[in-house]
């Protein structure tokens, strides 16, 4: 695995110097976020601090390898895949959802959030001892409020209560706190995200693209208050992220999941990864590299983790052009470059996830098969729409089922590109028909995108789709990791279902 280089702090100064620098290169042309260190930067005194919790995204148990078990694997859509015998019991704990309190990589999930949240909690810290006040210095604080709003929401759905933790760490003890309530835990983030959209601007110059903006907030604030199931106020952020202006679906979807398709109109959010065209420099993780086919030659594209089912690959509408741009089959031509995709055997797949496949072309240049540089895509326009979609028919009333067709035409419209033979509008005002209208949507727009677990849970329909395979009540959260509870000395205790 590609350990990450060091930049050095001449090149940034030099960028700085240079902030109108023209072109729509993404800002990773320019050197990525998250490879400055303290004192880099002069605005607001600890920017050089932000810019390392944006390096921090893409830390281990943040965005790469164990993220996949908990927000992909565990639905119904997506399988463990790489060979029968590669990690066979990570397959038993989250396919089959005989979850272990102790294993190497769900503990690294855990670690590797709380080692993130004190890494906000040190730049909050910093900021608030000095009494910055600022405008520089407040919307740092706002980044790393809203990141550490952005960690503890993947830990309050992963495993429900959760200890707070909202202050810097001298020593390892000071850690040591009890679990808080759900309740408790959502009230937290909608706070820190509530700051954030207060200093936080609609965009950044495209010196610094990547950054945090308020619409990122107002996004995830949307989806926070949709799982609480505050349709009222989660429409209303969604439309404020409507209204700004900022954002549009690009014309083509499978376009949005290229290189050429990060940090344009549609996104939102991204991790942003980086590989110069000789491959000599790189910043990234290997979140693409365990997608990869998995096979020889040219074909090993990585390890072959995390790939889309037969069950749905059965279930996308008729002609639904989605399909063919998130599946990636073996044996047949790619769809997208040229390629002709190895036959299953002797690949172990007979599907893979092409939403991170990427040029041959580049690979070629780089040396890099493994897509270091594409970006991770953590929050999108569409998103919005179908959240929008989906409070308003929950709100009821004919205006709210208008904005809710609305909504879904918008993402449907893109979706069937000009082919009107398929993905017909959605016409239904009967508000169950509607629902069930718009879960399909989001499970054919986010397909392989760590939505679909957590959706069937928050609807209560985790049961009946998740059972067969296994699949009980409890399986919504996960049991802590048993060597956090061992270091608290009984104050962190397991989650009851978990005895």
């Amino acid at each position: 695995m590609k350990t990450l280089k060091n930049i050095s702090r001449l090149v940034l100064l030099m960028l700085l110097l240079f902030p109108f620098i023209s072109g729509c290169k993404k800002f990773l042309d320019r050197k990525p976020l998250g490879t400055a260190t303290e004192g880099d930067l002069s605005q607001g005194g600890v920017e050089g601090k932000v810019f390392g919790l944006y390096g921090g995204l893409r830390n281990w148990g943040m965005t790469d390898f164990p993220m996949l078990w908990f927000k992909s694997i565990r639905s119904e859509d997506a399988a463990k895949g790489s060979t029968p015998g590669d990690l066979a019991d990570g397959g038993q704990i989250m396919d089959n959802f005989q979850y272990s309190k102790d294993h190497w990589l769900m503990n690294a999930y855990w670690d590797d959030h709380y080692s993130f949240i004190y890494q906000c909690n040190d730049v909050i810290h910093e900021i608030d001892s000095l009494n910055l006040t600022d405008p520089g210095s407040l919307i740092n604080k706002a980044e790393a409020r809203f990141l550490r709003a952005y960690t503890y929401f993947d830990l309050v759905r992963d495993y429900g209560e959760v200890p707070i933790i909202d202050f810097k760490i001298y020593n390892v003890n000071d850690a040591n706190k009890p679990k808080s309530t759900v309740p408790q835990v959502y009230a937290f983030i909608e706070a820190d995200l509530n700051f954030a959209a207060q200093y936080l601007p609609l965009s950044w110059p495209s010196a610094f693209t990547g950054r945090i903006t308020k619409g990122a907030v107002n996004t995830l604030l949307a989806k926070v208050l949709l799982y609480q199931q505050k349709w009222a106020a989660a429409l209303g952020k969604c439309e404020e992220v409507i209204n700004s202006g900022q954002y549009a679906l690009l014309p083509s979807y499978v376009e949005f999941f290229k290189e050429s398709g990060e940090n344009s109109t549609e996104s939102i959010l991204e991790v942003q990864m980086y590989e110069n065209a000789n491959g000599s420099v790189y910043f990234g993780n290997s979140h693409n590299q365990v997608q990869g086919v998995r096979g020889s030659g040219d074909w090993d594209l990585g390890w072959g983790f995390n790939v889309p089912t037969a069950t749905l690959e059965g279930a996308y509408e008729p002609g639904d052009p989605r399909k063919a741009a998130t599946i990636l089959y073996s044996g047949q031509p790619d769809g997208i470059y040229g390629r002709v995709v190895p036959t299953a055997p002797p690949l172990a797949q007979p599907y893979w996830n092409k939403k991170v496949y990427t040029d041959p072309i580049r690979q070629q240049q780089t040396g890099d098969r493994f897509s270091w540089w594409l970006n991770i895509r953590l929050l999108r326009y569409a998103d919005v729409l179908l959240m929008a979609a989906e409070a308003a028919n929950e709100l009821g009333g004919a205006a709210n089922t208008t904005k809710a067709l609305a909504y879904l035409e918008q993402v449907r419209a893109r979706a069937r590109g000009g082919n009107a033979g398929v993905l017909p509008p959605v016409t239904t005002t009967n508000q169950s028909q509607l629902r069930t209208a718009i879960h399909n949507e989001r499970r054919f727009e986010f397909a392989m995108e760590y939505e679909r677990f957590y959706d069937l849970v928050r609807w209560g329909e985790a049961l009946t789709v998740l059972g067969p395979l296994g699949y009980q009540h409890r399986n919504r959260y996960y049991p802590i990791p048993q060597p956090a509870i061992d270091r608290s000395g009984g104050v962190l205790v397991q989650n009851p279902d978990y005895p």
